[in-house]
């Protein structure tokens, strides 16, 4: 005998339309199941996850948990898809159940790597298998919201029904859910079912159940409610074959969490605050009643504050306001207890005084993030994984890492003199290469941004989530240790370069070679610096050449065993390469003038320092004879450069800009380049040089106000390389040289923009002036 949800009858087939993740259905099921005793529990699962029942029903496994999918070669890798469960997720409770009466546990869906299933979440990853965003976002449901006064389609649903409590008929349950889900099917298009694969999952559920039915005994069919009436309909159809052929998977069960699955995180098939749920879960699940959630709720919410942010903490006053007015929302809006909804809004009445602006205050955020939960699962010891997620874990835990709770903690590593915190160190370079989310670096030395080599700390943050196991599956492609993934990684980025068009760039794959140095992954860093050796030969980028000489001199390569060696030889072919790219500078395009004259600071500073392979007396040798045309801004650089590099004393540098802005160039703007190019390289030089100093001086004395509106783009890229102490001690020589005060000098506070608009303003006024024939005039105006 054939049945439809909420029915009985020997050896029919009962249909259970369910919300994923809803306590109310799970609960209600239970019962069901109970009472009715099906030989056959079908869930709408994907059907080759079945090989994983066994462990995903295995009392030590603690929920949130996600089983999920991978290509079963890394040359077939597409996507990752991910199907989770949690305490309260009906198809859970059905599968534990099945388990425990000794029924027959079958999935019915599509497998998980069929066209079909990945079609809804194209660009994801991880991908989502479970979707139920028509249950929040539907015409019908938003209709609903209006005429019943709800917020949105979560807090309707909890009114219809996640409010009915542990009393509950699972008969009429049952039949209002199947109700409410097939009304939002009649407003969703054949069209829009058909492209995101709705209508093919449902032919083979159909089919699987066809097949089902040929064993017979009772069956229980757990879909989601939109996928019911489908079913319902294909039971007086012919009974079809299943057979559906499907990519090969690997597949696993993972470790996961609330935060992942709380519908504001992005999930599909959510409820927001699964914390929440979870806690109405257990409360129904050991026969409590739930009008006392709210006060329980409270009351540990506060006792999370006083341990967490004690500014925050509520007063028993609040906290019995809240729950009372929880209670009384609750028979307003005509509920038998306080949800979730009820208690968001008492607390904010009772506890918040101020008024809210934009978004959240502290304490309604805080509350948010209680009601989500920070509960992790756990899988039994020796549960199959991912062996890339068991090795990382393993090794994270012999480095001292503490991977419970998922909360962010703070490690200080003393890199240089404990060997175990250099270690540390580097396994977490390795897990930041391949993006894994496990830590971030706050401060320490960095070859890549802003070099500290007198840091001696490192501090990074750090916390083992779901998201990163799920991280690390998405980046796999059949590596097994951190290493091999590493390696990888290095590849990928190795083609992505190429893809930039910087295959030859040894600058840009010297990048890749600190990144490497640092994983201190045995020959990965040897051979990346390889592929430099390789992109060197061809590189005719000088700034990229400096680049690989500057990064390479940063990376310490004392502890890995021929890396020191092959490292010297690089540079020292490097810095040969640079000598021979010397006399060829003045060609340099215009796009290139900037990095290359930035370069040239880092190159002097590695010539000044005990660099063995930058030698200062060749570098000087190397630049003495250049030709005299060439882009001002490069004309002063290098004169900076030479003078850093002691080919030319600083009296000589100054003259030699003194002469650029003399009139060695026509142009105004090209005079001032000098400059420019000059204080990139060198910004000391004009502080300390009273020469170029009254160059500058006489050079904009020599000005006049169209010109200086001309000249002022370069002379704020010139003056913009000094630091504030050096700006002050330019402007105490101006204060001096012209007989002002400091105070003088300061008494002005008009802004840049004002000062530019006065200028353009007297420029006008002359032009006009002069048209009027008033030329005389202006030559009175002191």
């Amino acid at each position: 005998m054939t049945t439809r949800s909420g029915a009985t009858g020997e050896d029919g087939v009962h249909f259970f339309p369910i919300r994923h993740h809803s306590p109310a259905c799970a609960y209600a099921l239970s019962r069901a199941l109970e009472d009715i005793q099906p030989a056959q529990v079908l869930v709408e699962a994907p059907v080759d996850f079945e090989p994983l029942l066994p462990l995903l029903t295995d009392q030590r496994t603690r929920a949130p948990v996600a089983i999920v999918s991978m290509a079963e070669k890394a040359a077939e890798q597409a996507y990752i898809a991910t199907y989770p469960f949690c305490r309260h997720s009906p198809e859970l409770v059905a599968l534990t159940w099945a388990r425990q009466a000794g029924a027959r546990a079958a999935l019915i869906d599509l497998p998980a790597r069929h066209e079909a299933m990945r079609s809804r979440f194209e660009g994801s990853t991880p991908g989502q298998l479970v979707v139920e965003d028509r249950l929040d976002h539907n015409g019908y449901v938003s209709e609903l919201c209006k005429r019943r006064g709800m917020a949105d389609g979560a807090a309707l649903w909890d009114a219809l029904f996640e409010s009915q409590g542990r009393d509950v008929d699972w008969r009429g349950f049952f039949a209002a859910v199947g109700l409410y889900c097939d009304h939002i099917r009649q407003v969703t298009s054949a069209e829009e079912m058909a492209q995101d694969g709705t209508l093919a999952r449902e032919a083979h559920m159909a089919g699987r159940l066809s097949e089902a039915m040929t064993a017979g005994g009772a069956i229980a069919v757990i879909t989601g409610g939109f996928h019911t009436p489908a079913l319902l309909e294909a039971l007086a159809k012919p009974p079809r074959s299943p057979a559906v052929k499907a990519p090969p998977q690997k597949a696993y069960l993972i470790r996961y969490a609330f935060r992942q699955m709380d519908q504001t995180s992005g999930y599909g098939a959510g409820l927001p605050h699964p914390g929440w749920y979870d806690r109405l879960w257990q409360a129904l699940s050991e026969g409590a009643d739930p009008a006392g959630l709210a006060l329980s709720v409270y009351g540990a919410f506060s006792d999370h504050l006083r341990r967490t942010a004690p500014g925050l903490a509520l007063a028993t006053p609040a906290l019995a306001q809240a729950a009372l007015g929880a209670a009384r929302l609750a028979m307003l809006r005509d509920l038998p207890f306080a949800g979730r909804r009820e208690m968001i809004d008492a607390l904010q009445s009772a506890a918040v005084k101020d008024a809210i602006e934009l978004g959240q205050t502290p304490l309604m955020t805080a509350f948010s993030e209680f009601l989500t939960g920070d509960v992790i699962g756990e899988l039994p010891p020796g549960a199959a994984q991912p062996p890339i997620i068991e090795a990382v874990r393993s090794q994270a835990r012999a480095l001292g890492f503490n991977l419970e709770g998922g909360e962010r903690r703070t490690r200080e590593l003393d890199i240089l003199r404990k060997p175990r915190h250099a270690e540390a160190s580097r396994f977490l370079f390795a897990l930041d290469l391949v993006e894994a989310g496990f830590a971030s670096r706050v401060s320490g030395p960095d070859p890549l941004n802003g070099w500290r080599e007198d840091a001696l700390l490192e501090t990074w943050t750090y916390g083992w989530s779901p998201l990163v196991e799920s991280r690390l599956i998405a980046r796999t492609g059949g590596e097994q240790t951190l290493a091999a993934l590493c390696r990888s990684e290095m590849v990928k980025r190795r083609g992505q370069l190429a893809e930039q068009g910087q295959a030859r760039s040894c600058g840009a794959l010297a990048g890749l070679f600190v990144s490497a140095a640092r994983t201190g992954i045995e020959g990965l860093a040897i051979e990346v610096l390889g592929w430099c050796a390789e992109a060197l030969v061809e590189d005719p980028d000088m700034s990229s050449v400096i680049r690989a000489l500057s990064l390479t001199a940063r990376v310490a390569t004392g502890d890995s065993e021929g890396l020191g060696e092959a490292c010297s030889d690089f540079r020292s072919r490097a810095f040969e390469r640079l000598l021979l790219m010397f006399p060829h500078i003045a060609r340099t395009p215009a796009d290139r003038l900037d990095p290359l004259i930035r370069s040239l600071a880092d190159l002097a500073a590695l010539a000044s320092s005990d660099d063995g392979e930058v030698r200062r007396e060749a570098l000087a040798a190397a630049i003495a004879d250049q030709p005299v045309a060439m882009p001002p801004a490069l004309y002063g650089a290098l004169a900076a450069f030479a003078g850093l590099v002691g080919a030319l004393s600083e009296e000589q540098v100054a003259a030699q800009i003194e002469t650029a802005m003399d009139g060695a160039y026509v142009e105004t703007g090209a005079r001032a380049a000098a400059l420019t190019g000059c204080l990139k390289v060198s910004p000391r030089l004009l502080v300390h040089s009273p020469r170029l100093l009254s160059a500058l001086d006489g050079f904009l004395g020599g000005l006049d106000g169209a010109e200086f509106m001309a000249v002022l783009p370069e002379l704020r890229l010139a003056l913009g390389q000094l630091s504030p102490s050096e700006v002050d001690n330019v402007a105490g020589w101006v204060a001096d040289h012209h007989g002002l005060s400091p105070q003088d000098l300061a008494a002005s506070d008009a802004a840049l923009e004002e000062v530019t608009a006065n200028l353009l303003l007297s420029e006008r006024l002359e032009r006009l002036w002069r048209q009027d024939g008033l030329d005389a005039c202006l030559a009175e105006i002191p």
